[in-house]
């Protein structure tokens, strides 16, 4: 027996993709037939004359059976379909980079939190920064926004709102700009949070100036002349002005309060910044609320944590 001679038409990719999803919805449309006649079979049995509990036991476990294999099925389609997708509109990925508007120089911004909104179905997702990269994954084609909510130590955050978008084919574009691949995107940060410091300080500290200098002494009486000229008096000097108070940065990062709160036993544990990770590493499964409190800048934030039973840690977005 010789083997068949299959002619095969060439067609474009997107052609073949939409045929595909086309081919799973006609087995859709078989699934729903197939689950509307077990229904019928039911109703058949339940209103026939002497039905005992014999058939209905055995007409449940046949329908049963059914549903079970639709049920397998279906995942099979969903992951189909899925793969489709993935394929015809592609999951972005791109990295952002912190940088010193002043310097260009990279900034570590390991606990910059930013949130990344989808402007359609206005779902929010947290984002923490790894070093000075902001890693941004698995977007789908739409526009979202991106919003910094705190930033790192000595650098004001960038309360701009950066405007994200990604095509039909994967492409990135960042507040404007296109990002191409292995190129990040740019965020700059102000060192603002030093400035304000020395500025809050230098307006509660009293203001230091130099005592005003002594008159000079009277002159001795002249002797009696037809027009005496008066003596000329020297000018009083100005006191001198106050030297500008610059507070110097804590080198052990501790102007940054943080009081995180067990939602469960409402313990509560409060730490400085540089404590922030090993407490967060010992973190046991469970939800907690992270409160954050800049002494600087008088800013505050707070976002909810959830430690799964494996101690993989999920932020949800903060509430302001």
């Amino acid at each position: 027996m010789s083997m068949p001679d299959i002619a095969l038409t060439v067609i474009d990719p997107r052609t073949a993709l939409a045929s595909i999803i086309a081919s799973i919805a006609l087995q859709e449309a078989a699934v729903s037939h197939v689950l509307n006649a077990e229904g019928e079979k039911i109703q058949a049995v339940v209103g026939m004359t002497g039905a005992t509990v014999g058939d209905l036991q055995d007409i449940n476990r046949s329908v049963m059976e059914t549903v079970d294999n639709v049920a397998l099925l279906e995942d099979d389609l969903r992951s189909k379909l899925q793969t489709t997708l993935n394929v015809l509109f592609p999951l972005a990925s791109f990295a952002i980079r912190f940088i010193d508007s002043f310097s260009g120089s990279p900034v570590n911004c390991q606990c910059a939190y930013c949130t990344l909104t989808n402007d359609t179905t206005g779902e929010s997702d947290g984002i923490y920064a790894r070093g000075d990269i902001l890693p941004v994954t698995n977007l789908k084609p739409g526009s979202y926004t991106l919003h910094m909510l705190d930033a790192c130590a000595g650098h004001a955050h960038n309360e701009n709102v950066f405007d994200i978008y990604v095509d039909a084919r994967g492409n990135v574009t960042f507040d404007g700009a296109a990002v191409t691949e292995g190129t990040p995107a740019v965020i700059e940060l102000d060192e603002g949070a030093f400035m304000a410091a020395a500025q809050i300080q230098a307006a509660q500290e009293p203001a230091v100036t130099e005592p005003p200098a002594a008159p000079p002494p009277e002159p001795m009486p002249a002797p009696p002349e037809p027009t005496p000229e008066p003596p000329e008096l020297p000018a009083q000097p100005l006191p001198a002005a106050a030297p500008p108070v610059t507070p110097k940065p804590d080198a052990n990062r501790q102007y940054i309060v943080y009081t995180l709160t067990n939602s469960a036993t409402g313990e509560t544990t409060t730490f400085y910044e540089k404590e922030y990770s090993r407490i967060l590493a010992s973190l046991q499964p469970g939800s907690y609320t992270l409160h954050m409190f800049d002494v600087f800048t008088r800013r505050e934030n707070e976002l909810g944590i959830e430690v799964d039973a494996d101690g993989n840690v999920m932020f949800k977005a903060p509430q302001l």
